[in-house]
């Protein structure tokens, strides 16, 4: 089966539908009982920040904290 139309990054980048959500994730901090947390950028194809952050918290849902900018990705990551 051919696609009858293949959109790339780059069409998605230059459409403005490209977020870069930033998400902060817990870890258990190896031999001790401290709760460790470490920072994560996940590019989404989305065609608005909500849709965005809603496919983030839904892929990541023990995020302690998630951060959406107010502007699309307009460039290669």
């Amino acid at each position: 089966m051919q696609p009858d139309m293949t959109i790339s990054w780059d069409q998605h980048l230059k459409n403005g539908n490209v977020w870069q959500v930033e998400v902060e994730l817990a870890m258990q901090g190896g031999d001790t009982d401290e709760q460790l947390y470490y920072n994560v950028a996940v590019d989404v194809v989305a065609p608005t920040p909500e849709l965005a952050q809603y496919i983030v918290t839904t892929m990541y849902p023990d995020y302690a904290s998630v951060s959406v900018p107010d502007e699309p990705t307009r460039t290669a990551p």
